[in-house]
């Protein structure tokens, strides 16, 4: 009787495991897993202006096809961030039988823990108090010319395009910067004006 016990407790527990792994874990750090349809992650890529040779990244990549799809069909160098060590698997394990090495890879870990600064395009389909909790470390690490595009919710920053059919959103991660132009702007401006009035005053003099 042990001997049959023993087996059906053991796949019990891996079972609990996968699912802890699989679906409780995402949904604690980022998202659940609910993966864009392909029309969707190639309405992403194009409304972002994704160019061969430019570096993607895409935050909780799932199973990888954000990642295939920008290397495969757009010519990028992309890397995925997944936390689900099965899903991190699958997706190298995709990534190799496609002979995509070289050009896509995925990084188990955290996107909280991964240096974003070679990015020149951002993928996310998160929550959003996750694009919230984000966003300092978007406008810490990205550069001014990079993008953000965003599935189904948005980001409090500059908008650069969108597809509001499609829920698909892109910035400019770079409110800081845009409000110091525009003040910028306004205090030449200022000084400008400032500057004429002080010459018209000396030529009626």
């Amino acid at each position: 009787m042990a001997s049959v016990i023993l087996p059906v407790l053991l796949a019990l527990l891996v079972a609990a495991v996968f699912v802890c792994v699989s679906f409780v874990l995402p949904s604690l750090t980022g998202a659940p897993w609910v993966p864009s349809s392909n029309e969707i992650v190639r309405k992403m890529l194009l409304l972002s202006k994704v160019k061969p040779g430019e570096e993607v990244y895409d935050l909780g990549s799932g199973d990888g096809r954000i990642v295939i799809i920008s290397a495969k069909e757009f010519g990028a160098r992309s890397t995925g961030i997944e936390i689900d060590v099965f899903r991190a698997f699958y997706s190298k394990l995709l990534i190799t039988l496609l002979g995509l090495r070289g050009k896509a890879r995925v990084i188990w870990s955290s996107f909280y823990r991964v240096d974003l600064s070679r990015a020149d395009v951002v993928t996310v389909y998160l929550l959003p108090e996750t694009n919230d909790k984000l966003m300092p470390k978007l406008e810490r690490e990205l550069r001014p010319t990079c993008r953000v595009v965003s599935h189904a919710f948005k980001f409090d920053w500059q908008l650069l395009d969108s597809d509001e059919r499609a829920r698909v959103y892109v910035y400019n991660p770079r409110p800081s910067a845009s409000l110091h132009t525009a003040q910028f702007g306004a205090s030449t401006s200022a000084v400008k004006s400032a500057l004429n009035t002080d010459t018209a005053t000396i030529h009626d003099e």
